[in-house]
């Protein structure tokens, strides 16, 4: 047993004194391995910005809603942008003995109006620009259901004139956009009163107006198309929700605000999913080979050396090991040359995606978190492994007379 161990011991140091011969003469290759490193560095730019991107459009999501906060749309709907409502729906909901009151005896109700409107400003070289964003009519209940909402320039809209307080997400993707620009929504012209920030959250990618102003300049009547309702520690909901199906004035559709941004969150990042992940994996087989074909490439120019290992006493294990450990280290380079631009041009960088449910655009930060950079660099190994276990299974079993006689 004690034999068994030493000649282990034995065998691995002599792999590592290979693997650490090879490394040295590395950069005398380094050319020749060029395309397998930048074949690397390109899935791993792509499977993180994939991941940063979905963490990004997530944590946004995460941030938004309440848990003790019910949204109310008409049955049938599954975005605010399809749900419409009437004040008579909301005046029965808010009589409910469940929904809480204020300190004014009055039920905590915020009912409101989302528009995807096309937005459209000109920038300080006097060019025209058009934007799909969010606009949401609101009224000062609202800000009762916002906890983390704050303003940080400018002051709030006032009830009845054409003035709007945009999301930090908006002026940090279009910065043009301060306060006292006026901006033109529905064919008029509003002024911008104040930029707003809510905990990072998918509010900060919409604009706020007085909701008279937005039913009248959209033409909607009285109409709103949500209700946010604060409802008592631990209400039955699924009671709640029977009570009111069972209302002939009601066609509803309840949920928990916190899990209806959660199943946005769900779908969102299932899409980015099915487009981003197939395209990195066809690229991973991309890599993968040019990493089969580097190391091919390596091993028969450098057939003679490997011949000369073998003769001079180094096992097949070290000759594996050291292909294995110089396949790896193409894989790191690769993934350091795709992740390092990310991290530091991109990271907390504002994007913006097409909400699909309500067709106007969703800001959101790269979150490149040091999760998910370890997840880029194992699975750009994973490559470089792949693609070196082949080249090295062959150099292992490489006949010496063989490899002496080529060339």
């Amino acid at each position: 047993m004690y034999q068994l161990i030493n000649h282990s011991r034995a065998k691995f140091k002599q792999a590592v004194a290979l693997a650490t011969i090879n490394l040295k003469s590395f950069p005398h290759r380094a050319i020749a391995s060029s395309v397998s490193i930048l074949s690397i560095a390109c899935v791993a730019a792509v499977i993180l910005s994939v991941l940063a991107m979905t963490q990004g459009m997530v944590k946004t999501l995460e941030r938004t809603g309440l848990d003790d906060t019910l949204i109310v749309m008409r049955a049938g709907a599954v975005s605010e942008l399809q749900s419409v409502m009437f004040p008579v729906e909301v005046n029965i909901l808010a009589n409910n003995k469940q929904v809480l009151k204020n300190s004014d005896n009055q039920a905590m109700v915020s009912a409101e109006m989302f528009v995807n409107a096309e937005m459209s400003h000109i920038d300080k070289s006097g060019e025209k620009h058009i934007e799909k964003l969010a606009l949401r009519g609101i009224s000062k209940n609202t800000y009762g259901f916002r906890p983390n909402f704050n303003m940080i320039a400018g002051e709030k809209f006032k009830t009845g004139l054409r003035q709007v307080i945009i999301g930090q997400a908006i002026a940090r993707k279009i910065p043009t956009l301060t306060v006292g620009t006026t901006i033109t929504l529905g064919g008029a012209r509003w002024l911008i009163s104040g930029i707003f920030t809510d905990n990072n959250s998918v509010f900060e990618s919409e604009l706020w107006a007085d909701i008279g102003m937005v039913q009248s300049d959209y033409q909607r009547g009285n109409t709103l198309q949500s209700v946010r309702l604060a409802l008592k520690a631990n209400t039955d909901i699924a009671q709640l929700n029977q009570e009111w199906q069972d209302d002939p004035r009601l066609n509803l559709r309840i949920m928990l605000e916190k899990q209806f941004f959660a199943n946005q969150a769900e779908n969102l990042t299932r899409l980015i999913r099915w487009i981003g992940f197939p395209v990195a994996f066809i690229m991973a087989l991309g890599a993968m080979i040019a990493a089969l074909n580097t190391m091919y490439a390596t091993i028969a120019s450098r057939s003679k050396e490997i011949a000369t290992h073998k003769a001079i006493g180094f096992s097949a294990f070290s000759i594996c090991f050291s292909i294995l450990i110089e396949a790896l280290l193409i894989a790191l380079v690769g993934a350091l040359l795709g992740i390092l631009p990310l991290y530091f041009i991109f990271d907390g960088w504002t994007a913006s995606t097409q909400d699909a449910n309500n067709l106007s655009q969703m800001m959101f930060n790269f979150e490149l978190s040091m999760d998910l950079i370890i997840q880029t660099l194992l699975f750009s190994i994973t490559i470089g492994l792949l693609g070196g276990i082949l080249p090295a299974i062959k150099a292992m079993r490489l006949p010496v007379t063989v490899a002496l006689r080529d060339n």
